[in-house]
């Protein structure tokens, strides 16, 4: 049994969220947006743009802004009283 989401299940994770289109053949293409509404076909997204403009898009026009991570390369040092197993009573 597969676990895929269904584009209206999609619409619906990316509601409040900031996406950013996808779509090459679009004038908005690049630009990006918060997602106000999801209209009653379930697919069609109302997307307030970083412009001020409002855009009706369909769900598969767009993708999801995630915040990029960075990992450290060698572990995280707290201090030479933090990582030992015995507190200072200072």
């Amino acid at each position: 049994m597969k676990n895929e989401m269904t584009v209206e299940q999609e619409a619906q994770i990316l509601l409040n969220n900031e996406v950013r289109v996808t779509f090459a053949k679009s004038q908005l293409f690049g630009q990006t947006g918060i997602v106000e509404a999801i209209m009653a076909d379930g697919r069609t997204l109302d997307i307030k743009m970083s412009d001020g403009k409002n855009a009706f898009l369909d769900v598969t026009f767009v993708g999801e802004i995630q915040e990029r991570t960075q990992y450290a390369k060698t572990s995280q040092s707290l201090g030479p009283i933090a990582n030992s197993v015995v507190k200072s009573t200072l």
